[in-house]
This record gives C-alpha cells, sequence and structure tokens, in this order.
C-alpha cells in the first residue's frame, strides 16, 4: 500500500518527515473520508479528523516505550474512530441537552445547587442506559435525529422508502424510549428522591 515499510513511515513521522505525512495523507485521507461520509460526517470533518489523528498518532510513537503490534493503517483508523465516536457522544449530548426547554428565571439558581449536576449526570445515564436497550434500528435513527440530519438523509442511509416512513419510526422510537424510561425502577426512584 504505502511507498514506504511501517518502520519507515513511523521513523519519518518521529522526525516529522513532510514526505512521511504527505505519504499518510495520500494514503489513508480518502479512507478517513469514506468512514466519515458514512458515519454522520462530513468532507470538513474528514480535514479535521486526519489531522487530529495524525497529532494524536505523532504523541504515541514519539514515546520511547512505544511498539507497533498492528499495521500502521489499522493503527491509523483505530485511533481515528476513536476520536470520532468520542465527537459524534459528545456532540450527542449536547444536541440532546439542547433541544430540552430551559427556563431562564429557574436556570441561574440551579446552576448554584451543587446537586443540580448530579442530576442532569443522573438523568443522562438513565437516558443513555435505556437507549441502549432499543432494538438497533432505533438507537441508530435518534442518533441520526439528534444530531439534526435531515429525514431525507436519514431515509437514504437507513435504506427507508419515504421521509413520511422516517417522521413514523422516529415517533415510535421516541415513544418505546419514553415508555422505557419512565418503567425503570431507577426513574421511579430517582422521582422520588426528587420530590416529583
Amino acid at each position: 500500500m504505502f511507498q514506504y515499510s511501517d518502520k519507515e513511515l513511523l521513523e519519518g513521522l518521529r522526525q516529522r518527515k513532510r514526505s512521511s505525512i504527505d505519504c499518510l495523507y495520500r494514503e489513508l485521507y480518502p479512507i478517513v473520508r469514506h468512514y466519515l461520509l458514512h458515519n454522520s460526517g462530513n468532507l470538513q470533518d474528514g480535514e479535521d479528523l486526519f489531522h487530529d489523528t495524525l497529532i494524536a498518532m505523532y504523541q504515541r510513537i514519539s514515546v520511547d516505550s512505544f511498539v507497533l503490534e498492528c499495521s500502521l493503517k489499522t493503527y491509523f483508523m483505530a485511533i481515528c474512530k476513536n476520536i470520532w465516536l468520542q465527537r459524534l457522544e459528545r456532540k450527542y449530548k449536547v444536541v440532546y441537552q439542547g433541544n430540552c426547554e430551559v427556563h431562564e428565571q429557574t436556570a441561574s439558581y440551579r446552576m448554584d445547587d451543587p446537586n443540580y449536576f448530579e442530576e442532569e449526570l443522573e438523568q443522562q445515564r438513565l437516558f443513555y442506559k435505556n437507549l441502549m436497550l432499543l432494538p438497533n434500528e432505533c438507537i441508530r435513527l435518534l442518533q441520526l435525529y439528534c444530531l439534526k440530519i435531515s429525514y431525507k438523509e436519514i431515509a437514504r442511509l437507513l435504506k427507508y422508502k419515504s421521509e413520511l416512513y422516517v417522521k413514523t419510526r422516529k415517533y415510535s422510537c421516541k415513544n418505546l424510549l419514553r415508555k422505557k424510561i419512565i418503567n425503570d425502577p431507577e426513574c421511579n426512584q430517582f422521582m422520588k428522591s426528587n420530590g416529583t
């Protein structure tokens, strides 16, 4: 695949040789771009992710005790996928919280309440715990919806026949999630402890 061996590339990267970086970019950027376009990303994400992965890999290979135990391509893509999944998770949390209603009169005093962040974490934990109990199709659909992917694009990605079917499935998946959360014994306990 590469015009250099993995060993030569690693040494070139450690020395910050432009030829090694160019080789990685030429060979791996198309793979990163393809991965992102099929996992809720876009072309701009591809550039950012490639460079962030390169930096993370450089930091790891610069340690004297580093030993490459797989191909360089496999190692690079493993770092790349981990970074992307972390970003999706953060983005998903932010979007989910951003869709929640916020009442400014109560928000200011809640920030001073030390229990506020614990309550938020508990709510998130219950949400994700019950989300993971849904069928895989529902998990994927709700993730895409929370990432503000259009119904048309969701239909294409999940191979649904129409946008209307996406809306119908989203509604049923949200209801299923709501029921799971409401019926979760931890949710009932959480609600009692908050006086609701």
